[in-house]
């Protein structure tokens, strides 16, 4: 093969390999755009399904009755273990023939002697810092033990004192921006200031069969039920963690966002749904299987809500 047929040669595996090298290009990034595609539809999916299910992950139930039965913590016994170790290496103690390299056998004796009184001051130490977690701990159990009395009890203020001693509700970032609680006479209040739509993505996505990612406007009918849900989702979980905290048999809640007014022209804190929450009732729901806002049918509640409009203002069941 001449040098013309040789530089033919390398030019086509060149340009094969380079080829080859776009085929490859061109497979990687369809399979990256179709991983993207997928992720970016299940991150979507997920957070839809986070804000419809903000009730599902409830505050750890607080057992009253239980805790207003709990026995006195048990008073520590001096133990002389340190004590009894030093006597009998003491008592054991036996002059031994090479003595005189440690000082002598008085010297050991002596320092046998300083052990013992070291080993007792040891268990003293130990039992002293025993009585003092005791004594705290006599104290936790007094003061718990004479608090699950009162609630149980129906004691309002004490329901006040386990609000607002527990209140993480501020904590989980998709209730809202804050909850506020009347606590009276006639029972327990709690006012959840919800997102306003805003929280709502107004975008679908879903992957095409082409692995392609593909976008579009949410309808507003789809819109407005997905913000209706979230909203019934927190005045669920508001009142499920109300029902494990505290022992009462029902609680209010209303949930308000901001609002423009049109008589005014301002954005408003607006109540938009008012529930009684009835505890047999709320404890037989499936929390994990229901929809949040067609279980508001098991209740008394306000709400205004149209799928084309979404929420108008509503007045409360209870004043705020």
């Amino acid at each position: 093969m001449g040098w013309k047929g040789t530089v033919r040669s390398i030019a086509a595996v060149a340009r094969a390999a380079e080829r080859d090298a776009q085929r490859r290009h061109k497979v990687a990034m369809k399979d990256q755009t179709t991983a993207n595609a997928a992720n970016a539809v299940s991150d979507w999916e997920n957070y839809v399904e986070d804000l419809i299910s903000v009730h599902v992950d409830l505050a750890d139930k607080i057992d009253w009755t239980e805790i207003s039965t709990r026995p006195k913590p048990p008073k520590p016994e001096l133990t002389t273990y340190n004590q009894q170790k030093a006597e009998k290496a003491l008592n054991n103690f036996k002059p031994g023939l090479f003595d005189f390299f440690s000082g002598g056998t008085e010297n050991k004796r002596n320092r046998l002697k300083v052990a013992l009184g070291k080993a007792q001051t040891a268990d003293q130490e130990k039992f002293d810092s025993k009585m003092i977690s005791h004594n705290n701990a006599l104290e936790e159990w007094g003061a718990d033990t004479k608090l699950a009395e009162r609630l149980i009890a129906g004691d309002m203020k004490a329901m006040s004192e386990v609000i607002r001693e527990m209140q993480s509700f501020e904590e989980q970032a998709l209730i809202g921006s804050a909850v506020s609680f009347t606590v009276g006479e006639e029972g327990v209040h709690a006012m959840p200031k919800v997102h306003n739509d805003e929280i709502i993505p107004n975008m679908r996505r879903k992957q095409l069969a082409s692995g392609k990612l593909s976008e579009t406007n949410m309808p507003i009918g789809q819109f407005n039920e997905l913000y209706q849900d979230y909203v019934c989702s927190v005045a669920l979980k508001v009142a499920g963690d109300l029902f494990h905290i505290i022992p009462l048999d029902e609680v209010f809640v209303t949930c308000q966002t901001t609002m423009l007014n049109s008589g005014t022209g301002h954005q408003e804190l607006t109540p938009i749904l008012s529930v009684q929450f009835i505890r047999d009732t709320f404890c037989r729901l499936n929390l994990a299987n229901i929809d949040p806002s067609d279980s508001m049918r098991n209740f008394n509640h306000k709400m205004s809500f149209k799928k084309t409009k979404g929420f108008s203002p509503i007045e409360p069941l209870m004043g705020l």
